[in-house]
């Protein structure tokens, strides 16, 4: 599992990708939030002003989703995909094998693919 000060600075420096308005939670939200999963794997979400922010309609979007909270804070959410039945990709070179330092994002990637 990453270190949490990993977790927490790739967190802060995740811009939203997802603006919740007026309409609240509908499909088209629940839709999109899955698509954005399927190709980032963490996305950060933001209710804004005009939006009344109720904490059972984050849960009920992760679950729609079959995503996990990671954070919420304030009219902030950062939603982790769950493993979805995918494993990563084996990139291996005959008789080499690199070992490359990872990145934060690449581990906390790494993490959610190969939970279960």
């Amino acid at each position: 599992m990453p270190k949490s000060s990993d977790t927490e600075s790739y967190i802060q420096t995740l811009k939203p990708t997802i603006w919740v308005g007026k309409n609240g939670c509908t499909e088209d939200l629940v839709e999109e939030t899955r698509r954005q999963l399927d190709a980032r794997k963490v996305i950060k979400i933001k209710w804004l002003q005009s939006c009344d922010l109720d904490e059972e309609e984050i849960l009920e979007l992760a679950k729609k989703t079959s995503a996990e909270v990671l954070d919420s804070r304030g009219r902030m959410v950062v939603l982790g995909a769950k493993n979805r039945g995918r494993l990563p990709a084996a990139a291996s070179v005959k008789g080499k094998t690199s070992v490359k330092k990872q990145s934060a994002r690449d581990r906390i990637k790494s993490f959610y693919l190969e939970k279960k």
